[in-house]
C-alpha cells in the first residue's frame, strides 16, 4: 500500500528530530536499504544506509559543531512531500557559523521509508548568524570518507 501524507509528516518530522537529537540510528530507520540522498541536489548522492550513514559521520565529524535544524513547513501529498528548513550550524570555539536554508523533496516506497530524499540549497541559501564569522563547510569530505 502507498505511504499516506499523514505518515509522510511523521517521517519528516522524526527526521528533523533525528538530527535534534543526534540520533543516527533514527534517522537511518527512516530510510529504505536502497534510498539515494542528494545533498544538495547536483553533486553525487549517498547510496543505501551506508552512504546516508558517511554523510551523518560528515556533519557531525567534528564534537565542538553543533547543528540544529529549525522547521518552518511539512507539506504532503500522497507518498511525498516537501521540507523547509535553516539548518543552524555553529562552532563555539571557532566563532563561526552558518544558517543553511534548505528545501528537501521527499518520496515514501510502499512501506513508508524515505526511498528518495533531495535536498534544494545554493549560495543564496546562506547566511551568516549576527556576530558570527561564516562557515563553510567542504562537502568534498564527505565523499573522501566514503
Amino acid at each position: 500500500m502507498t505511504a499516506t501524507p499523514d505518515q509522510v509528516r511523521k517521517t519528516l518530522q522524526d527526521y528533523i528530530r533525528a538530527w535534534t537529537t543526534k540520533d543516527k540510528p533514527l534517522l537511518l530507520s527512516l530510510f529504505a536499504e536502497d534510498a539515494v540522498l542528494e545533498d544538495p541536489v547536483g553533486t553525487p548522492p549517498f547510496r543505501d544506509h551506508a552512504g546516508i550513514g558517511k554523510f551523518w559521520d560528515f556533519a557531525l565529524s567534528d564534537p565542538s559543531r553543533q547543528i540544529t535544524p529549525r522547521l518552518e513547513e511539512i507539506r504532503a501529498c500522497g507518498n511525498q512531500g516537501i521540507l523547509r528548513f535553516t539548518m543552524e550550524v555553529r562552532l563555539p570555539d571557532e566563532g563561526k557559523g552558518l544558517d543553511l536554508s534548505i528545501i528537501e523533496h521527499a518520496e515514501l516506497d510502499d512501506a513508508g521509508k524515505l526511498k528518495r530524499l533531495r535536498a534544494f540549497w545554493d549560495e543564496s541559501s546562506i547566511g551568516c548568524p549576527d556576530g558570527w564569522e561564516l562557515f563553510v563547510p567542504n562537502i568534498a569530505d564527505a565523499y573522501d570518507n566514503a
